[in-house]
């Protein structure tokens, strides 16, 4: 991959979007927004919609130069409890070539029917990287990611995983609150290192919503009329914090040893369908990178089967 074709399947793909016949964007999104977090995940996305994001970061780095990565994730509500997805990464190291880092599949399933006071879900992840993969899709273990060896030999290596999640969250009407305990298993190493993420975010107060409930039960804002495109409505905000809690042969905090980051995240939704997030992140340890500007556009849309019938 050069370095000019690194942006390229991000442009094409948000480009194709644009052009999907307009039977397909008459409609709302659901309530629901998906995952507002770049790190941490809650409920599963709604039955039969279809979410397409593409994620470029800025990492300055705590050794070696700076680098740019980015992913592509495209998901879909298997059911109203269960979703499944796929991602590709890449990144672009200053001085060096850009580089594919792999693919991840991942599936996730909300155990109980109902909204209740906790929710709980169960994410598995397969991660078919190489060791030049460099995205902050989560963190965990001991120690700093920051290449240091040649690239040409890192993206030749095979990091195979398989992430599992335990996830925790509630929604206090606009405002919801979410808990991921990570676990990853070096499926070379069958070690397994260990993280969290956590996040609370107060949702827009306009999404292009539906009336009535979400297929999780959320109340939706009815009779609401679209607020102008540059609108405070549309906005949404929160905290995020990512870190790691060692491994099977030492389990905890133990702070400067281990990366920990923490930052402001903002959604905003200009149109129906589509939303622009934004998360300027902080390294908080001595092994942890000291900045990643995390940035993502999101397109979604409900009925993605039926439409997709429709318009073909």
């Amino acid at each position: 991959m050069t370095g000019h074709s690194f942006w390229k399947l991000p442009l094409q793909m948000a480009f194709m979007l644009a052009l999907l016949p307009a039977g397909l964007a008459a409609q709302s999104v659901p309530e629901a927004q998906m995952d507002p977090y770049f790190t941490a995940i809650d409920y599963p996305i709604p039955k039969d919609t279809m979410m397409v994001m593409v994620l470029p970061d800025f990492q300055s780095a705590r050794t070696g130069p700076n680098f740019f990565a980015g992913m592509e994730m495209a998901s879909y509500g298997i059911t109203s409890r269960w979703s499944a997805g796929f991602m590709a990464e890449e990144q672009k190291i200053s001085g060096l070539p850009a580089t594919f880092g792999g693919l991840r599949f991942n599936t996730y399933f909300h155990l109980l029917p109902h909204d209740h006071l906790l929710n709980f879900t169960l994410y598995g992840e397969y991660e078919d990287l190489n060791q030049a993969a460099l995205y902050k899709m989560e963190v965990s273990g001991f120690g700093g990611e920051d290449l240091v060896g040649p690239l040409s030999v890192a993206r030749n290596l095979p990091a195979h995983t398989f992430e599992q999640r335990a996830i925790v969250y509630h929604d206090w009407r606009r405002v919801n609150i979410t808990f991921n305990f990570i676990s990853e298993t070096g499926l070379e190493t069958h070690e397994n290192a260990f993280g969290y993420a956590w996040g609370i975010f107060r949702e827009p107060e306009w999404m292009g919503m539906t009336t009535g409930k979400n297929t999780m039960g959320k109340p939706v804002m009815a009779g609401m009329s679209p607020p102008p495109v540059l609108s405070l409505r549309r906005l949404g905000f929160g905290l995020e914090m990512i870190g790691a809690l060692g491994n099977n042969q030492q389990f905890g905090f133990y702070w400067h040893r281990q990366q920990q980051y923490l930052g402001p995240v903002f959604s905003y939704a200009p149109l129906p369908h589509w939303t622009i997030r934004l998360e300027p992140t902080f390294g908080l340890s001595d092994v942890s990178d000291p900045f990643v500007l995390r940035m993502g556009l999101e397109y979604s849309m409900d009925h993605f089967v039926h439409r997709l019938a429709r318009a073909f």
